[in-house]
């Protein structure tokens, strides 16, 4: 999709409109579909859509980003393109499954100069089970074998280099055993994702203790777990939604897409 405009390395301007304006951090699912960015900018309504990608900023020289930093970015990236409209206009802030805790960030960080409304879907906040479990499964599908993750604990940058020796070493005999460059894009380009997931979930790992939205920002949740609270907070705090079902909990459908704009539609 042809972005509108750039608004900084996470953020980039989807839709044009006169409504308010729907700011999604998300990302790209490991089976293909469309960003539920994607599906909102498709029936926007002359709503502002703006991704937020946490692993376009997650690349090349700049291996590890704290969640509170690109929390920082994002929401400077969209107040600059949202400079010219009035500070009282509302913004909704989505998150996506694992992003929970940035959308978080960004909402309150523009709760002090807009009025803000929160929508997550699927919400989780990584642990070191998460990460650990995403690891593997990157490190089967590159032919890595199965040995160990790399230390949680240690210095955030040495550990992503830890995950990329490892990603890259599979990398290269898959492509030996193919006949293949191992430097060829289509190679390096899933290396790039791979390690940039793995990066994003670290962050999130460590970005304890949750950070919940501030009480003046409104929050609606769209989950599939019957009894959910927001952690850190009291029953109530949220409107809750149930979520259809879906083939794996970071799943995006338009019928999902349709929730989160009817959540919208109600604040």
């Amino acid at each position: 999709m042809q972005s509108l405009a750039d608004a900084g390395p996470l953020c980039r301007q989807l839709t044009a409109g006169d409504g308010p304006a729907v700011l999604v951090a998300d990302f790209q699912t490991l089976n293909g579909t469309r960003r539920l960015s994607e599906l909102l900018a498709d029936s926007a309504g002359g709503r502002r859509i703006y991704q937020v990608d946490p692993l376009g900023a997650l690349g090349g020289q700049r291996s590890y980003a704290s969640v509170q930093d690109m929390a920082e970015e994002s929401a400077a990236g969209f107040a600059a393109a949202e400079s010219s409209d009035p500070a009282d206009q509302q913004v909704f802030v989505v998150g996506h499954c694992s992003t929970t805790g940035l959308a978080t960030r960004i909402a309150n960080l523009l709760a002090g100069t807009r009025k803000v409304a929160a929508v997550l879907v699927g919400p989780t906040w990584p642990g070191n089970d998460h990460v650990t479990e995403r690891f593997a499964e990157f490190q089967r599908k590159l032919g890595a074998g199965t040995g160990p993750c790399p230390d949680l604990d240690g210095d955030p940058a040495d550990v992503v280099a830890g995950v990329e020796k490892i990603y890259r070493a599979g990398l290269e005999d898959m492509a030996a055993g193919l006949n293949l460059d191992p430097d060829n894009p289509s190679f390096t380009s899933v290396l790039a994702t791979y390690r940039g997931w793995v990066a994003f979930l670290l962050a999130c790992r460590n970005d304890q203790p949750v950070q919940v939205p501030a009480e003046a920002i409104p929050v609606s949740v769209l989950t599939a777990e019957p009894d959910f609270v927001l952690p850190g907070t009291s029953p109530g705090r949220c409107r809750v939604a149930a979520l259809p079902p879906l083939e794996r909990p970071d799943s995006v459908t338009p019928e999902v897409a349709r929730l989160v704009l009817d959540q919208i539609a109600m604040r």
